[in-house]
């Protein structure tokens, strides 16, 4: 683990960076490359339908 004061030292010059912390420490780094994306279930979720997808649960529910 390295501490959030080194961070600088694993971060690139430029583009996205995913941290994990633990106990106040870094734990993890990851680049987020060009082709990806971040972002929570439900935004994915919203973007499908927005899109014209229809997100169906498994109890056969619609969301």
């Amino acid at each position: 683990m390295v501490d959030k004061k080194d961070a600088g030292d694993l971060l690139p010059d430029n583009g996205d960076v995913l941290i994990t912390c633990e106990n106040g420490k870094i734990k993890k780094t990851r680049i987020v490359h060009p082709d990806e994306h971040v972002a929570t279930l439900n935004a994915l979720f919203e973007l499908a339908k927005l899109t014209g997808y229809t997100i169906i649960k498994p109890d056969g529910n619609m969301l």
